[in-house]
């Protein structure tokens, strides 16, 4: 059992209108009474305390008989708190090094400094979260978008946990029904068949396999999408970045070559996060700084979830000539025809989608027609730009796993898949038995049906001190 206290800042650095100190074990409560004092003639003692479980109460906070601060502080009575145990939060004003000051008081009375995710290991050790709950926690607090975000809620609120109860209910059904056989193999009973044993078993493999190939895919939204701005020199790329920025972030000039080197921007996307990359005017050239720039373009280009071709529109157009030219670039771009307002006579959108069916080009290219100036079509490219990052019309869900998750559940599905060769291969039942006991053990670890501490260590170790 935790008999020692802990005590740490639990609010982010810096000024703040509210700063708090939390202070969690069995010497919660002596450690609050020397440093409480209320402002009226109410002695606070140990019955005072845990009286007002779960209030905030009004306090001077002293030092030695000397004012540190007047609080507010919140005491939980364990086992019903975060950690399980008696746990005081001080509400001080939100200085740092008036928040130092205290926390180096409350030291000297018999708590020691918390470990980096300290409080949230207490809580799992004491029963409060589950391993998959608590790992969530660190999520959430170092969620960088909506998406992001949204996501370790879910796990935060059971998903994970839930599901995985469920698979290591399937599994312990398998083995005790494997079991049964080996044991009353002589009696006339009737078990099921091989059939309807190794569907079960797919069926399992299936769900970890594909939790794997959808925390995949959401790893790679959360990494963020790349959209990239490409084309000729002069054809709007920079212009339209800064009309999807909303700010100046790109200079624009009628100049060519002025972009020589990609610029690149963060931002969200229905809560996504992209990089969005304005890149140099792809063209013949001499220089040799722009000459990489361009070259810097197209692996940029190369890599993008989603690429925006830009063509200018208030030129005279021969569409044969232009295709032949670019037909290399446009393959699964979206081809954006843009200065749509002072669009050239010999611009039509219906010319260049027959020149593009007949390059074999129109089914994976869209074209849309945008003004940066007047802003004709910009929301329709926002939201095209959205369906295509989110992949909103695709119904598959995302998921969020941690590394040590995604080992085992891929632990599971290899142990399976050995239980299901041996089963067609009519190898003894007790070896079959095994495999399938592995698969229990390892979505056992998953829910946190560990003891290792090194295994613990590693996993609260990147929480923050405080949490």
């Amino acid at each position: 059992m935790i008999v020692d206290t802990i005590a740490a800042i639990s609010t982010a650095p810096g000024m703040g209108a509210i700063g708090i100190i939390r202070v969690s074990g069995s010497q919660t409560i002596p450690i609050c009474l020397h440093f409480l004092y209320p402002s009226t003639n109410q002695t606070i003692n140990q019955e005072y305390i845990e009286s007002n479980n779960r209030k905030m109460v009004y306090s001077e906070f002293k030092s030695k008989d000397k004012l540190i601060d007047k609080i507010v502080y919140v005491f939980f009575k364990g086992p019903n708190s975060f950690t399980g145990e008696d746990l005081v939060e001080f509400h001080f004003h939100g200085n740092g090094i008036l928040l130092k000051q205290a926390l180096n008081e409350i030291f000297t009375k018999g708590a020691r400094p918390a470990e980096p995710g300290e409080f949230t290991k207490r809580a799992y050790l004491n029963g409060k979260l589950n391993l998959p709950e608590a790992e969530a926690i660190g999520r959430l607090i170092h969620s960088r978008s909506q998406f992001e975000l949204e996501l370790a809620q879910k796990n935060f609120f059971g998903e994970i946990s839930k599901l995985s109860s469920r698979l290591r209910s399937e599994l312990v059904g398998i083995k005790a029904e494997c079991e049964a056989e080996i044991d009353f193999s002589t009696e006339d009973l009737t078990f099921e068949s091989l059939e309807e044993r190794r569907g079960r078993i797919s069926k399992i493999r299936t769900i970890c396999d594909s939790l794997l190939s959808k925390a995949a895919r959401t790893e790679t939204m959360i990494g963020r999408s790349k959209v990239v701005l490409f084309g000729e020199p002069n054809v709007g790329k920079s212009s339209l970045m800064n009309v999807i920025l909303g700010r100046e972030r790109s200079i624009i000039s009628d100049r060519p070559g002025t972009t020589r080197d990609f610029i690149s921007e963060d931002l969200n996307l229905k809560g996504v996060p992209i990089q969005l990359i304005d890149t140099a005017g792809i063209r013949e050239t001499e220089d040799e700084i722009e000459r990489k720039g361009i070259e810097q373009s197209m692996r940029e280009s190369s890599s993008a979830n989603l690429r925006l071709f830009l063509i200018d529109t208030s030129k005279p157009w021969d569409f044969s000539n232009y295709l032949d030219k670019n037909d290399k670039y446009l393959a699964g771009t979206i081809l954006l025809a843009n200065k749509i307002d002072i669009a050239d006579k010999s611009w039509s959108t219906e010319s260049i989608r027959l020149k593009l069916k007949a390059l074999d080009l129109k089914s994976n290219v869209e074209i849309l027609e945008i003004s940066c100036k007047t802003g004709q079509g910009i929301p329709e490219l926002i939201q095209i730009m959205e369906e295509k990052i989110s992949d909103s019309g695709q119904s598959e869900e995302y998921i969020l796993l941690e590394d040590r998750q995604k080992y085992h559940f891929q632990m599971i599905s290899e142990s399976l898949s050995r239980a299901d060769d041996l089963m067609l291969s009519s190898a003894p039942a007790e070896i079959v038995v095994k495999e399938i006991d592995e698969a229990v053990r390892q979505v056992g670890t998953i829910l946190g049906f560990v003891s290792n501490e090194e295994v613990l260590g590693r996993i609260f170790s990147t929480f923050c001190v405080g949490k």
